[in-house]
């Protein structure tokens, strides 16, 4: 039995070490780049139904829609041009949208089963087919986008980009440039390197199946192969992401593009959680230029200046498999169990607090982690923790509100500096 037990630990062992580990290469075009495995505990943000309606139809109705000119090549079908074969694409990807028609059923908005697969280019199947796999989102971009005064048109756009993404996704060794390498680097960041992975699997096998596919039914069960695979989590990160660089237009600058990027749902924990994902900002993704896929290797080529500070500290790179500096876990336990104990005689401490409405706000990740909790003394975390129990006039302009109550109505980015104060403050004995 001992041996049996001994033989079966050594396998699990044995499969552990040699199980695929993904690398991160940020490629800055100055000295050599920055690898580290991106660490694998992080999971897909959090985006449900109602966020993503809400996300969804501010990026459509606060901004217009900026179509591209037909010569800058990325969303040349979005942009109406006026020759019979794109109008006809336009027809055929908001019709998608509607599903296949029931038996005897004709309309416009749905795909007709007699009409002629075959007759369809390799293009408008593949369109087709991502169309039908947001079947599970149809209502909630119908709700979204129902007071735009071309709803149809909307979904025309977004299928474009959904479909130009996913074709460079299923070359062997896809390279993204330009809007599709915004895309990707957002995906990135809310999925994580795994789940990015398995999207660009998943559209490898969309288009293959797509490309040989000669029935609607044929059509019709690659799309639900490809939702089964990414799910309808995964799909609403994917529709928003091609959503902000299509509202982007890619004409306003980066600046402009991080004005859109705060529209997404989990924006504050989605920009905690860059850093260990990719080594970048959130706000920098639109000075991303590239994105490849090399074997188990992510190459993100952008520019020195938008490299996260937790990657930047490495200097000109380090030897592969070295982990960033920064950590996120899903629990304070978590932590706590990786890093064990904060010191004699101190405490671990979270700047911006782990109450139970910043966890609910701001995501566990974006909390429990290398650059929130800090080894503090116990004698000063002990009168933190009292400042902010305390009713401060000076500090909230309020006789009957705590600290903490006044601070959990704040941004991140706000309860953040102000934690950063309060323990300089604590710490030179002002408070």
């Amino acid at each position: 039995m001992a041996t049996r037990l001994t033989a079966v630990v050594l396998l699990v062992a044995l499969l552990n070490a040699c199980a695929t580990q993904h690398l991160v290469r940020l490629d800055t075009g100055q000295g050599a780049p920055l690898e580290y495995r991106p660490p694998t505990s992080t999971g897909s943000m959090k985006m449900d139904e109602e966020a993503f309606e809400h996300s969804l139809a501010r990026l459509v109705l606060n901004t217009p829609l900026t179509l591209r000119p037909p010569q800058q090549g990325w969303l040349v079908r979005a942009s109406y041009p006026s020759n019979g074969e794109d109008t006809r694409w336009q027809r055929l990807m908001s019709k998608s949208f509607g599903g296949l028609c029931a038996p005897g059923q004709r309309k416009e908005n749905c795909l007709f089963l007699l009409d002629d697969v075959m007759g369809l280019s390799e293009w408008d199947r593949l369109g087709v087919g991502l169309g039908l796999s947001l079947d599970p989102l149809r209502e909630s971009i119908s709700k979204a986008v129902e007071d735009t005064l071309a709803p149809q048109l909307f979904y025309t756009i977004i299928a474009t980009g959904l479909v130009t993404w996913a074709v460079l996704a299923a070359n062997p060794e896809p390279i993204f440039t330009k809007a599709a390498a915004i895309v990707s680097a957002l995906l990135l960041i809310y999925l994580g390197v795994e789940t990015f992975l398995e999207v660009v699997d998943a559209s490898r096998e969309l288009k293959w199946a797509t490309d040989r596919a000669t029935t609607w039914e044929e059509l019709e069960h690659a799309s639900q192969r490809f939702a089964n695979r990414i799910g309808p989590k995964v799909a609403r990160v994917f529709v928003l992401a091609i959503t902000v660089v299509v509202s982007h237009g890619m004409t306003g600058g980066a600046a402009w593009l991080s004005s859109r990027l705060s529209m997404l749902p989990s924006f504050s924990e989605a920009a905690a959680v860059g850093a260990p994902r990719l080594g970048i900002n959130l706000t920098n993704v639109g000075q991303v230029s590239s994105v490849a896929v090399v074997g188990n290797t992510i190459v993100i080529s952008l520019p020195a200046t938008a490299v996260a500070m937790a990657a930047q500290s490495m200097g000109g790179g380090s030897a592969a498999g070295t982990n960033l500096a920064f950590r996120s876990w899903g629990s304070f336990s978590g932590l706590k169990s990786a890093l064990g104990s904060a010191g004699e005689g101190k405490q671990w401490h979270h700047i911006i607090e782990q109450t139970p409405n910043n966890v609910q706000r701001f995501g566990p990740h974006a909390l429990h982690n290398t650059k929130n909790v800090v080894p503090l003394d116990q004698a000063i975390h002990t009168r933190l923790s009292a400042v902010y129990s305390s009713i401060r006039l000076n500090i909230t302009g309020s006789n009957s509100m705590t600290v903490r109550q006044w601070l959990s109505t704040q941004s991140y980015e706000a309860q953040r500096q102000f934690g950063l104060l309060a323990l300089k403050n604590v710490t030179k004995g002002i408070w």
